[in-house]
């Protein structure tokens, strides 16, 4: 496994969040303060949005305390997020300009799963806009950006798994009003970070008054990687065509068809879906949806989402019901600065790994969980026996200097000391995590190997 210093650039990024939270409740907590002999008003829209959090886990807190609680700061949890988002909203505009996007679909409680959701920023680069009177012209407007973002979700196996993107997109104006008609092209790197897997998506899109369409190519970057014992897993590569139909203002059909690699050699399958969207009113959105259509495996969902927005600046009166809408397609100008789409997740496929090593010799063994880590981080370590036992198996996992002109340094990259792991009767894995020490003086990337064996 190699070893590398830290990355800048998503350094930077958690930082910049980790900054931009503090900074947030900071000012929500000084709204009190006074300032050049002045006191500050308190926002009175704030306070609605807490006291119906605290409202709506009455019941909770009748049935337990601990239950309660569990609500409650979940809630808050979900506050902070959102309060942190538009700080950073503002911030970054202030900063790039007024196309600057911070778009967030996260929870977090402090029990249970803890943060999952996505993350992304568009950072402008340049634009432009046809001028008035400067002749006739098939360009309206234009814009390139940066996009970075991360996803934390839980795949089918029950596994954390963290995914970072960033890459760059072009999109277009063209015919008749600005935003009628807006083709895009992209490109970006999906990453896991746990397992080093990489992936290219290489897109083009479309967006107008009555949908949007999408071409993707997804790639894999990185080779068989190892995951549970006995499996190797690689980044999923294929094919996805996508379009969206609005049908009115508040009634849209979607349909997809895909080609999927599969864990079979030379082997693909065509996974097709279908969905209907309805938004009666703007803070609720029904979906009903097929998939499986074809070689994948059949499912199918119902879901609805309430969203009610507090805080911020006042309504005169509560949105209306729109119920079937007009037709006629969208009121909505397709906008050049949206994010790229369907790029959340980084899926991969699963395969036997052939027997090799110590597993096929009949002894312990140990394994990385990822290709590589940076100075600082926390690795993932398995240890494995090729059968299962009747009783516990207590084992001593070292880290050790690996091979190559440039190997880790003990002491300095990597505490020396063994870590104990466990492989329960019936088992046949065991995993622990290990955190390497922070260098700031390494500059090149440097090996590292482990070594296993039985606990006194």
């Amino acid at each position: 496994m190699a070893v590398v210093p830290i990355s800048l650039t998503f350094g930077r990024l958690a930082m910049a969040l980790a900054v931009a939270g503090c900074l947030s409740l900071a000012l929500s907590g000084a709204a009190h303060a006074v300032e050049g002999g002045t006191r500050r008003p308190v926002d009175r829209h704030a306070f609605p949005s807490w006291l119906s959090r605290a409202i709506y886990c009455g019941n909770d807190f009748e049935q337990s305390t601990r239950s309660g609680w569990r609500c409650l700061s979940g809630r808050l949890g979900d506050l902070v997020v959102e309060r942190t988002s538009h700080f950073v909203n503002e911030q970054g505009r202030a900063l790039f300009g007024p196309n600057f996007r911070f778009v967030q679909g996260l929870s977090w409680s402090p029990y249970g799963e803890g943060l999952n959701g996505n993350v992304d920023t568009v950072l402008p680069v340049a634009s432009f806009t046809a001028k008035p009177g400067s002749g006739p012209s098939v360009m309206n407007s234009g814009a390139f950006f940066f996009q970075q973002g991360a996803t934390r979700w839980t795949d089918d196996r029950g596994r954390r798994r963290n995914d970072l993107r960033y890459g760059a997109a072009y999109r277009f104006s063209l015919l008749g009003e600005p935003g009628a008609n807006v083709f895009g092209l992209s490109t970006l790197v999906q990453e896991n970070v746990e397992r080093g897997h990489r992936r290219v998506v290489a897109g083009i899109d479309y967006a107008g008054r009555w949908g949007r369409a999408s071409l993707q190519q997804f790639v894999p970057a990185t080779d068989w990687q190892p995951s549970r014992f006995g499996y190797v897993e690689r980044p999923r590569g294929g094919t996805r065509l996508g379009a969206r139909l609005n049908l009115t203002t508040t009634v849209s059909l979607d349909a997809s068809v895909a080609e999927w690699e599969t864990s079979r050699p030379g082997r693909r399958e065509v996974d097709g879906r279908v969905g209907l969207g309805w938004r009666p009113h703007p803070w609720l959105r029904l979906r009903a949806g097929f998939a499986g259509i074809g070689s994948a495996e059949d499912s199918g969902s119902v879901t609805a989402a309430l969203r009610i927005p507090f805080g911020g600046v006042p309504q005169r009166k509560a949105p209306r019901w729109e119920w079937l809408g007009v037709a006629g397609g969208s009121r909505v100008a397709a906008d050049v600065w949206r994010l790229v789409e369907n790029v959340e997740r980084l899926e991969t496929i699963e395969r036997e790994a052939a027997a090799a090593g110590p597993a096929a010799a009949g002894s312990a063994g140990v394994r990385f969980l990822q290709s590589g880590a940076a100075s600082g981080a926390e690795i993932g370590v398995e240890a494995y026996i090729p059968a299962p036992l009747s009783s516990d198996l207590r084992l001593l996992v070292r880290l050790v200097p690996g091979d190559g002109a440039n190997p880790a340094v003990p002491g300095v990259d990597y505490a020396d000391e063994p870590t104990e792991v466990t492989i329960r009767a019936g088992a046949t894995t065991a995993r622990a995590t290990i955190r390497l020490l922070s260098n700031p003086a390494m500059r090149e990337a440097r090996s590292l190997s482990a070594e296993v064996s039985p606990a006194a």
